[in-house]
């Protein structure tokens, strides 16, 4: 599949401006210790990271709202709080009501008007709704009460729909804690919602993608495509008629037709990558790792496009804890 790399010279003097100044931003990135933030701004073809923001003092974790302007963000030794961003700076922080103080892993609703938080440590599983700016806990479950222990998961928007993972094994928990068996793998890496009522699970042994469609019911699954290598993170298109693949290992983007099956792969430069969804349609941010070039992915069509992100270095600031009423 044609794909257009476009590289950035490494000065970019109407884009490489700070937080708070006004111009077009795509999104948001962590590293990989996530524990700093950064704007992306400008625009496809123009893109650049900003120096690191200013976060309230204690931030140990942030969880990044894909696709979004806000980030759950855990304290040490306090409760998490969501940051809202504005303009590439923290411009809210609003206060999450009985949440635990520390997750393993948190899966947002594709739109992340909702999420999930696992933790192990707590044996205990919260679904958050009302994301970002009234947040309350829908589901608070011991983990205990579950068949497998969960490697991860989807949640609808709502936070009604809760689809859980073990390494081997796709369940549904139904509202009152019970699990429903929907499939049993080789090897589940990732899942994701295709929308309110499928889900779509990977499975890397076999190298397909399954789709269990009316999990609410029927719950029947079918196989969409198979013999896919290095399957990692899943993620529908805005329109839902396909499924971004990510080639985990060798850095490829691949996109599955949900209907015929059909895969376009398009090859990166970028190494290891995620899918991380920025603002716009179809756009993943693929690595951001601090202090290294970053990557972008979209589509434009039938085409695929990966931009180039020049590295820049510094250290972010803190700024004091203020709550913020709902």
């Amino acid at each position: 599949m044609k794909l257009q790399h476009c590289y950035l010279p490494v000065l970019l003097a109407g884009i490489l401006y700070s937080a708070d100044i006004g111009g077009p931003i795509a999104g948001y990135a962590t590293d990989s210790s996530q524990t700093q933030l950064r704007a992306v701004l400008g625009v496809p073809g123009a893109f650049a990271f900003s120096a690191p923001l200013a976060l309230p003092s204690g931030v140990s974790r942030l969880r990044l709202a894909p696709g979004q302007d806000y980030a759950i963000a855990e304290r040490s030794g306090d409760a998490p709080v969501i940051l809202t961003l504005h303009s590439g700076s923290v411009d809210r922080v609003i206060p999450i009501d009985g949440a635990m103080a520390m997750s393993d892993w948190v899966a947002f609703s594709p739109r992340a008007g909702s999420a999930m938080l696992i933790s192990s440590e707590a044996h205990r599983l919260q679904v958050l709704t009302g994301l970002p700016g009234s947040p309350r806990i829908r589901t608070d479950i011991d983990l205990n009460r579950l068949p497998e222990a969960p490697a991860t998961g989807a949640v609808s928007e709502d936070g009604g729909l809760v689809v859980l993972a073990s390494r081997t094994t796709l369940y549904r928990l139904s509202d009152g804690g019970d699990a429903q068996l929907l499939l049993s793998l080789g090897s589940i890496p990732s899942v994701s919602l295709v929308n309110a009522t499928d889900v779509a699970v990977a499975d890397s042994s076999t190298g397909a993608v399954h789709v269990v469609h009316n999990i609410a019911s029927k719950a029947e699954a079918h196989v969409v495509v198979s013999g896919l290598a290095n399957i990692g993170d899943l993620f529908p298109s805005q329109d839902g008629k396909s499924l971004f693949v990510a080639q985990r290992e060798e850095g490829a983007v691949r996109s599955v037709d949900l209907a015929s099956g059909e895969v376009r792969t398009y090859a990166t430069p970028a190494g290891r990558i995620e899918l991380l969804p920025l603002r716009n349609r179809d756009t993943f941010l693929l690595a951001a790792e601090s202090g290294k070039p970053g990557w972008v992915f979209y589509r434009d069509g039938l085409e695929g496009r990966v931009v180039f992100i020049p590295a820049i270095e510094g250290r972010a600031t803190e700024i004091p804890v203020r709550r913020t009423a709902r």
